[in-house]
């Protein structure tokens, strides 16, 4: 009978080569964030399925309303005639140059605090136009957008403005306002939001824009035509806003990790 003889080896070899009598402890499971229904953590939810959507006999969108009548209908920019369209497997599809967007009469007033949260699919990295708000009694406004794989929230006055990089694909944006400062985070579908980016300073001059009523465009910065090069190709799937919260303390950030969950889960989040 041959005997083989022990051969050693100075060097660090993975654990799974190794035979143990005791098995490898297994690595702690990840925590599980609870889901809620955006309505329970405050939130207004536009959700992009079709029973939210009333379409005119060409399926064009012509109304989106917000789950369970919470905050008021999204209707047609002017410049929309009928080029929104709901993907086949939900969400409102944009296309380069072409606008499809949205308008929500007065959806924020007084604007001292808000934030809102988008869940965006965007394979070219050029979205470009995802939300603004615009004040009906003042020139400027904040808008959030994705060019060249560079998302960035600012005001069209340049007063204030935050940037980062796009994660790509599909994921979300968190955008938040407090008082003339700006914040944003943006992390792919099912991962946490990092800290957010702030703008330098307290913007007075657009807090003063913001002051009053704001129209929410979603896709498109206003009823204006001429400005084809701010429309991009995306598909946005939810509409997420919080009135007077910023999305910068933990109860913010807990309640937008919970709305998040269950819209990811499509409703099933437990």
């Amino acid at each position: 009978m041959e005997i083989f003889e022990p051969v050693f080896i100075d060097i660090t070899v993975p654990d799974q080569v190794l035979l143990r009598k005791d098995p490898l402890t297994p690595p702690p499971p990840k925590p599980c964030t609870p889901a809620s229904h955006p309505n329970d953590t405050d939130a207004i939810w536009y959700c992009g399925h079709a029973p939210a959507m009333t379409l005119n006999s060409d399926g064009a969108i012509l109304i989106w309303q917000p789950e369970n009548s919470l905050g008021g209908p999204a209707r047609q920019a002017e410049p929309n005639t009928g080029q929104a369209r709901l993907g086949e497997n939900g969400g409102v599809i944009y296309h380069r140059e072409i606008n499809g967007g949205f308008v929500v009469d007065a959806a924020i007033v007084d604007a001292e605090k808000f934030c809102c949260a988008l869940r965006v699919n965007s394979e070219q990295g050029q979205a470009r136009t995802l939300l603004t708000v615009n004040p009906t009694q003042h020139d400027n406004y904040l808008f959030a957008s994705e060019k060249d794989g560079m998302l960035e929230w600012r005001d069209d006055g340049g007063t204030a403005s935050v940037s980062m990089p796009s994660p790509g694909g599909e994921f979300w944006v968190l955008l938040g306002y407090d008082s003339g400062k700006l914040r944003m985070s943006a992390a792919k579908v099912g991962d946490v939001f990092p800290t957010s980016q702030t703008s330098a300073e307290n913007a007075t001059e657009l807090a003063v824009a913001l002051a009053e009523a704001n129209d929410l465009f979603i896709g498109c910065r206003s009823h204006r035509k001429g400005i084809l090069k701010t429309l991009g190709a995306s598909t946005i799937f939810d509409v997420l806003i919080w009135l007077d919260h910023d999305g910068g303390t933990a109860v913010d950030q807990s309640k937008i990790t919970q709305a998040c969950r269950f819209v990811e889960s499509g409703g099933n989040g437990a």
